[in-house]
């Protein structure tokens, strides 16, 4: 019996992971109209491995701040307060994941791929000028996490899909929908509505492969799909897929972006790609801890 969108993602915890907490007290001080920049630092500081994390970040190429940031205050007041939630909400959904069979795929490979387009996804709203751009890291994070949900709740038809992928030497979403009859960026938008994320996110991901077709959010759709293009011509990890998707005329047309802008891009993901794999995949493990 082939599985249900529904059915896959039901099996998927709702759970924050041991950032919960942490995430939850995050928001109420944010929400606190007599709060501060130093209680929110007090809040993160309680996470020794968090406070390494958001540190390193900091004074990573990521941001590229000319000076040292030495405490949790100073990075908060540059990184903002949004941004320091995108890190914990990154940081929790890949906890959710962990113990994934790597059956179909490396985790480590898989995680690569999505930081590197988060990174590049970033890099992309920056050059356009886009308002809140850590927002379309996280949606480069998470653009291919409906092929995680397949892998760890139906491995029959993973494996079904990926006969199918090498047998026909088709592109691996093309290969999803012929045995499923839906594929991995519909599991991944039912996903983030079941975990109420907001309508830009949701919409990068569901149509992170047909950029044009999303009702509202397009742009934000189209900058996660020529992220996605850059990383898989980088081959900077691969969450299954071995060839790379052909990049959407239209999208690139919408984007406006110039072959050199592109080039700058590619190689920031580059410089960028091993100190943001570090801070998210070395720090803490990744998966659940005391």
């Amino acid at each position: 019996m082939k599985p249900t969108i529904h059915g896959l993602v039901r099996g998927i915890p709702r759970s924050l992971g041991s950032y919960g907490p942490i995430i939850r007290e995050l928001e109420q001080v944010i929400n606190d109209p007599q709060s501060n920049l130093l209680n929110v630092g007090e809040v993160v500081e309680k996470d020794p491995d968090l406070t390494v994390r958001l540190l390193r970040l900091g004074n990573s190429s990521f941001y590229g701040f000319p000076t040292r940031l030495e405490t949790v205050s100073e990075a908060i007041s540059l990184i903002g307060l949004m941004q320091v939630q995108d890190l914990l909400s990154a940081s929790s959904v890949m906890e959710v994941f962990a113990g994934v069979p790597e059956e179909f795929v490396s985790m480590e490979s898989f995680w690569r791929h999505s930081l590197a387009c988060g990174i590049g996804a970033r890099l992309l709203a920056i050059a356009r000028r886009l308002p809140k751009p850590d927002k379309f890291f996280v949606a480069g994070l998470v653009h291919d996490l409906g092929r995680l949900v397949l892998y760890s709740q139906a491995p029959e038809s993973a494996k079904e899909v990926f006969e199918c992928y090498y047998s026909e030497h088709q592109l691996l979403r093309q290969a999803e929908t012929k045995v499923l009859s839906f594929d991995h960026a519909q599991i991944g938008e039912a996903l983030l509505r079941e975990w109420q994320y907001p309508l830009q996110l949701i919409e990068a991901v569901a149509f992170h492969h047909a950029p044009m077709s999303a009702p509202s959010q397009a742009t934000g759709a189209a900058i996660v799909h020529l992220a996605d293009h850059l990383v898989n011509a980088l081959q900077l990890g691969s969450s299954g897929e071995r060839f790379v998707p052909p990049l959407n005329l239209k999208a690139w047309d919408h984007l406006g972006f110039t072959s050199d802008m592109l080039e700058s891009v590619m190689a920031a993901i580059d410089d960028q790609i091993e100190t943001v794999q570090q801070v998210f995949l070395s720090s803490r493990p990744v998966g659940p801890h005391p």
